[in-house]
């Protein structure tokens, strides 16, 4: 049963000038999910509880809070927006940095904090890699710190052994609150794209905050995990990608292409914590693949552009995953490709935009 109710205030004798009411609506818990992490499964007491003594006290802080802070935030990412896109690109970032923010709650302690999050318009998975992989933009702009928080419970529930695939979850759970994982291994199947996210997510947020211990801390299962992709990255497996509602497809180009990247995002986390063989190998082997790769995607003619998956010379799609070369700074993608990339996809534009790949009009992403 859904609860309801309603809220009234008297505003008295209303004139031409104007006159507001503000509501809070407040969802406040002692015990924010249930999370079976390095230890037995148990609940995760909410942040706040640790520095107020009441859910009341809480409240309180958070309405004079918003007052002081939520206009300075706005006018940040309006005007920084503007200054990069123009206004319709405002538009999109004002909305979706609160969309970002609304299925997460903060949880833990001061000493060892978690973001738990849930997916939104979907199901009821949570901490789904390949959600938190398109959110980690808004996270690197306001806090990286967060990007940290996000991850510690994956590695916290992988790294105890908990789940039995050598490849990266792809979520902790199909029924929030409960962040139990899947100890059978029967999660939604992107290995590729999950080990390839896990990689570029934990250097970025390295990178940003200068943290090379968190990349010594979770070296191990980082090799296990480019080690899948040095096997199946360059020629994919019928497998999903992050656009699970396409479904399944072999020798995906983009998803292949995200592969290669983390391969060489590891080789600069090898670098940074001094594995300087590592760093030599998997450099030698992303350069390999890329070379292969573009090869293997590039569709040649008066419109070149990749392809959608490797040998279908009449599709295409959109090569978001791009994103993460520019992002870790790793030039491993020849410019090449940026380029043909930017001249194509004006040729197939829809009056709302850029479809998401020649399989049907629906769009997802625009990069």
């Amino acid at each position: 049963m859904v609860p309801i109710g309603d809220i009234a205030n008297d505003l008295g004798d209303v004139g031409t000038s104007l006159v507001t009411t503000l509501y809070t609506i407040v969802h406040a818990q002692q015990s924010g999910v249930y999370f079976d992490g390095r230890n037995e499964p148990a609940g995760v007491p909410s942040l706040w509880a640790s520095y107020f003594e009441s859910d009341i006290e809480m409240v309180d802080f958070f309405i004079k809070d918003r007052s002081n802070e939520t206009g300075s935030l706005d006018h940040k990412i309006l005007t920084d927006s503007i200054a990069v896109g123009g206004n319709d690109y405002r538009i999109i970032t004002t909305l979706s940095a609160r969309q970002a923010f609304a299925g997460m709650v903060l949880l833990g302690t001061p000493e060892n904090s978690y973001l738990f999050l849930k997916e939104i318009s979907s199901n009821g998975n949570c901490q789904t890699v390949d959600v938190i992989f398109p959110a980690i933009p808004i996270f690197l702009y306001l806090n990286p710190e967060l990007i940290k928080f996000l991850l510690e419970p994956l590695y916290e529930h992988q790294e105890a052994g908990k789940y039995p695939n050598s490849y990266a979850i792809h979520d902790l759970g199909a029924h929030y609150p409960q962040f139990i994982g899947h100890s059978k291994g029967d999660d939604e199947g992107m290995p590729l794209e999950e080990c390839g996210n896990m990689i570029i997510m934990t250097l970025s947020y390295a990178q940003r905050m200068n943290d090379t211990n968190y990349l010594r801390a979770h070296y191990p299962i980082l090799k296990q995990w480019v080690g899948y992709l040095v096997d199946e990255a360059l020629i994919p497996a019928d497998q999903l990608s992050t656009d699970d509602f396409q479904g399944t497809l072999a020798n995906q180009t983009n998803l292949a292409l995200k592969g290669i990247i983390a391969i060489e995002a590891m080789s600069v986390i090898s670098h940074l914590i001094g594995h300087e063989y590592d760093r030599q190998k998997f450099t030698n082997i992303a350069h390999n693949y890329i070379s292969k790769w573009e090869e293997l995607a590039v569709i040649d003619g008066d419109k070149p552009h990749t392809n959608l998956a490797y040998g279908n010379n009449t599709s295409y799609g959109l090569l978001y995953n791009l994103y993460g070369d520019r992002l870790l700074g790793l030039n491993l993608v020849p410019q090449r490709i940026y380029d043909i990339q930017s001249n194509f996809y004006p040729t197939i534009i829809q009056p709302f935009g850029a479809q998401l790949d020649s399989r049907n009009l629906a769009t997802k992403y625009v990069s």
